[in-house]
């Protein structure tokens, strides 16, 4: 079985800011490739696109505004999505005492350990990108 991708982020910003940062189009493509368009929504469908990698199509399987965010994405760009050639993506968001926000990463459903460890190379990439 080939290992989940989990990461642990401490962010100043509040849940609500996160919540926006993760779910709207807009800003997500500030952080999450250099494209974005999907319905912020449960069953909403739509893509992430990067110039240098392709366009990668993305469903919401899970939406609980301000908490808990799921995604399911394809493996291969300017591919439709299946169950079988894709990973899920959950991000769970817990309030600090602060005001803060603990925010929580986990991808899941590698096919192989090379597309495991290259998702491992760009979440450091791109959650660096969002904080």
């Amino acid at each position: 079985m080939i290992a989940d991708i989990d990461r642990k982020l401490e962010l100043e910003q509040s849940p609500a800011t996160v919540w926006s940062a993760l779910t709207d189009p807009e800003q997500v493509a500030t952080w999450f490739g250099e494209t974005a368009s999907f319905e912020a929504k449960l069953g909403g469908e739509g893509y992430f696109g990067w110039q240098s990698h392709g366009r990668f199509a993305m469903r919401i399987e899970g939406f609980e505004p301000p908490s808990r965010l799921v995604w399911r994405w394809a493996r291969e760009a300017d591919k439709p999505l299946t169950e079988t050639h894709s990973t899920l993506v959950e991000w769970t968001l817990l309030p600090r005492q602060d005001g803060g926000t603990t925010l929580l990463l986990k991808e899941s459903g590698f096919a192989t350990e090379q597309s495991q460890q290259e998702n491992t190379e760009g979440w450091r990439h791109e959650l660096g990108e969002l904080v």
